[in-house]
């Protein structure tokens, strides 16, 4: 999965003209992967455990979340890869940080939803308002500060 990634980050970088920074695009690509896992995930939990909107919605964010960290971890950032106790505390990290862009999608998909009844583009508006946030702000605390710290530490 780490090559398909990759290649279709240089894909999206061709097609960009290389205007897009290339941690961008990958983490656009695990993020477009996430939105599968989220949109599978809120399916199956609507249909089987969890009926109600909003709790089968967080809880497929919260599978999407780690998701998209192991993914992100291992490909978009691999050159900083955080390792040893440090991917739990940057597990911790992104998802603290992403908890504000999935209370963003929350918000946004919740309305959405109560208005139009239709979960699936709900989610998806809801992704889409949550995702910007969640790259700048992973990108500079999770895998810049954490993978400077833990070299200093050795």
């Amino acid at each position: 999965m780490i090559k398909t990634i990759a290649w279709l980050t240089q894909l999206g970088r061709k097609l960009t003209f290389n205007l897009l920074p290339e941690s961008l695009i990958s983490f656009l690509v695990v993020g477009a992967l996430g939105v599968l896992v989220h949109l599978t995930v809120l399916k199956l939990s609507m249909s089987t455990i969890i009926h109600a909107f909003t709790y089968a919605n967080l809880m497929a964010m919260v599978f999407a979340a780690t998701f998209n960290y192991v993914l992100n971890n291992n490909s978009t950032f691999a050159d900083s890869a955080l390792v040893g106790r440090h991917v739990y505390l940057g597990y911790v990290c992104y998802v603290g940080i992403t908890a504000v862009g999935m209370a963003i999608s929350l918000s946004i998909s919740t309305r959405i939803y109560a208005t139009h009844g239709m979960p699936m583009i709900a989610a998806l508006c809801g992704i889409v308002a949550g995702s910007l946030w969640n790259y700048l702000v992973s990108y500079t605390l999770v895998w810049k500060f954490l993978f400077s710290l833990s070299k200093q530490q050795g």
